[in-house]
C-alpha cells in the first residue's frame, strides 16, 4: 500500500506540473498571439461592414449612424482540476472500475467592448467639411498619384471641372481635368513630380517638379499650360508649384485645388450601388443622375443571394449588395474610403470619461 500511494503522489506531481505548464502557454505570450489577430480581424470586418452599409443606406435615402469601437478588455480565466480513485480491500472489489488519476482544464474569456456614438456638431462637419490640404497632399504621394485617387478627392484644379454627377449627358465633360490627372500620375511614376511640405509654421506644401530630358520638359510644360501659366524656361532643376486650396485660377503659378467632401465621395459611391429596378420604380430607392468620372472607381454590386466572391457584403430590403473579391479597382477605391471614414470619425469622437455603450460578452 506504501508503494501505491508513492506512485499516487508522483502521478499527481506529473499532472501539476503539466497543467500548470499549461496555463502559462494559454495566459502568457500564446493568448496574445490568438487573441489579438482575431480582434483585430473582427474590428476591420465590421468597420468595413458599417461603411459599406452606410453607403447602401444613403442610396435609399435613409439615415444612418455610426458607432466607434473605444476599448476591447479581454478577461481570461483558467480553472484546473485533477481527480483520483484508491481501492482499500481485495482487488476483485474494485478491479475495473476505478480510474487511477483524472484531470481536466477549463479556459474562459470574457471580453467587454466599449462602443462610441459618433454624432453631433463635430462630426456633421468633418462629414460635410472639404477634405483638409495637408491630409489629400498625403494620400495623393502615398498613392503614387493614382488617377483613381486624384479623380475621387478634387472636384477642382484651377477651375477646370471634375463634377461630382452628369445631369445632363448631352454636356461634355472637361477634357483639361482628365489630361492633367494622366500627367501627374506619369510624371509621379517617373520620380519627376513629388508633393512636398515646405518648413515653417503654418505648413505649407508645394508640388516639385523636375523635367530633365526632352520627354518630361515636355510633360512639364503641357501641365502648366492646363494649369494656365507659362512653363519656366529651365526645367532641369527642380521647380516648385505651391499648392492651396480655392476656387478658380490663382494669380500667380501655383496649384489650386477644390476638394471634396466625404459627403461628397459617399455620394458618389452610393450612385454606383447596383439597386434593382423595382426598388427605383416603387420609390423605395430615388432614381440619381450618373455619377461623373469619380463614380467610374468602384462598383457595388447588388444579388438577391448571398454572393460567394465578395470581399465585403451586407444585407438590405432582402437583398446583397457587395464588392466583388476580384474587382481590384473598386476595393482599391473603397479602402481608400473606409480610411478616410476612419480619420474623420477618430477627429470626431468626442472624448468622454466613461464609455456611453459597453457590452460585456460571457458565456
Amino acid at each position: 500500500m506504501r508503494l501505491a500511494t508513492c506512485v499516487g503522489h508522483r502521478l499527481v506531481a506529473l499532472a501539476v506540473a503539466g497543467l500548470s505548464a499549461t496555463g502559462c502557454a494559454v495566459l502568457g505570450p500564446a493568448a496574445i498571439k490568438s487573441g489579438r489577430a482575431a480582434y483585430n480581424d473582427a474590428i476591420v470586418a465590421t468597420n468595413n461592414q458599417q461603411v459599406l452599409a452606410m453607403i447602401v443606406r444613403m442610396r435609399y435615402g435613409e439615415p444612418s449612424g455610426l458607432l466607434a469601437v473605444s476599448s476591447v478588455t479581454a478577461n481570461l480565466h483558467i480553472q484546473t482540476s485533477i481527480g483520483s480513485e484508491f481501492g482499500f480491500g481485495p482487488d476483485s472489489n474494485f478491479e475495473g472500475n476505478l480510474t487511477p488519476l483524472s484531470a481536466g482544464v477549463a479556459y474562459e474569456e470574457n471580453p467587454t467592448i466599449s462602443y462610441t456614438p459618433v454624432q453631433g456638431e463635430k462630426y456633421l462637419r468633418q462629414l460635410l467639411s472639404p477634405l483638409p490640404i495637408d491630409l489629400t497632399v498625403l494620400l495623393l504621394g502615398a498613392l503614387g498619384n493614382s488617377p483613381e485617387a486624384m479623380t475621387l478627392l478634387v472636384k477642382g484644379i484651377n477651375g477646370t471641372q471634375n463634377p461630382d454627377f452628369v445631369a445632363d449627358a448631352s454636356v461634355e465633360a472637361d477634357a483639361r481635368f482628365g489630361r492633367i490627372v494622366v500627367l501627374l500620375a506619369e510624371l509621379g511614376r517617373t520620380g519627376r513630380l513629388t508633393w512636398a511640405q515646405e518648413p515653417g509654421e503654418p505648413p505649407s506644401f508645394v508640388l516639385a517638379l523636375r523635367g530633365e530630358g526632352t520627354a518630361y520638359a515636355q510633360q512639364i510644360g503641357e501641365l502648366y499650360g492646363l494649369l494656365g501659366f507659362a512653363a519656366p524656361r529651365d526645367l532641369d532643376d527642380v521647380v516648385t508649384l505651391p499648392v492651396h486650396l480655392g476656387v478658380g485660377k490663382p494669380g500667380k503659378a501655383a496649384i489650386q485645388l477644390r476638394t471634396r467632401s466625404l459627403y461628397d465621395i459617399f455620394s458618389i459611391a452610393a450612385a454606383s450601388v447596383d439597386v434593382p429596378e423595382e426598388h427605383i420604380q416603387s420609390g423605395l430607392a430615388p432614381r440619381l443622375a450618373a455619377a461623373g468620372s469619380a463614380g467610374q472607381s468602384i462598383r457595388i454590386q447588388g444579388s438577391k443571394s448571398c454572393p460567394r466572391s465578395a470581399m465585403i457584403a451586407v444585407k438590405r430590403h432582402g437583398w446583397w449588395y457587395f464588392i466583388d473579391g476580384t474587382d481590384t479597382r473598386s476595393k482599391v477605391t473603397f479602402r481608400l474610403i473606409e480610411a478616410l471614414m476612419s480619420v474623420r470619425m477618430a477627429e470626431a469622437v468626442e472624448q468622454r470619461a466613461t464609455p456611453v455603450l459597453t457590452v460585456p460578452v460571457s458565456r
